[in-house]
């Protein structure tokens, strides 16, 4: 975990599905050098990461990044984007499957102490009808530490809200 997130236009943390993945394993992806928009480096990441799941070979390059993030997390992986720069000052999404892993969270909660300054929305209970992504925000104040933030999202959310 020596990379630094602001280099990357995403961070992928695996959680338990039937494709291979290692539960807990953090992937940066994107680097910021490389790629101009999320939504290329989030296609190339599924595709060599996930040959066999068809869908992500044929969601457009065009389309909004939540697309591929819907289908990703879906796989049970927390996808962050980085969004930082500009008027945005330090800023990241994180989107979050139905299900974690106690290692996903375990991992994602050192991510959070590590990058403290970072004001960070969380996207959850994600759904995907005629081409376009419908999910929750959490609502958290600005500001707020994202260890803060995950903390009061798994408090008041994640963990109390039925599984539809």
């Amino acid at each position: 975990m020596n990379e630094n997130a602001e280099e990357y236009k995403a961070i992928i943390i695996n959680g338990i599905n039937d494709k291979g993945d290692v539960d807990g394993q953090i992937n940066f992806v994107g680097k910021k050098d490389k790629y101009d928009f999320h939504v290329d480096c989030l296609l190339d990441y599924a595709i060599e990461k996930y040959p066999t799941v068809q869908v992500f070979k044929v969601i457009p390059s065009n389309c909004e990044p939540d697309v591929p993030v819907y289908f990703l997390t879906i796989l049970n992986n927390i996808v962050y984007l980085n969004v930082s720069g500009g008027r945005n000052g330090r800023r990241g999404i994180l989107f979050m499957p139905d299900e974690i892993s106690p290692k996903q969270k375990e991992v994602l909660c050192a991510l959070s102490k590590r990058y403290t300054n970072i004001n960070v929305d969380i996207i959850y209970n994600m759904n995907f009808d005629d081409g376009l992504v419908y999910s929750e925000e959490f609502d958290c104040k600005r500001g707020m530490k994202f260890e803060d933030v995950l903390n009061d999202f798994f408090n008041t959310q994640y963990e109390k809200k039925p599984k539809s």
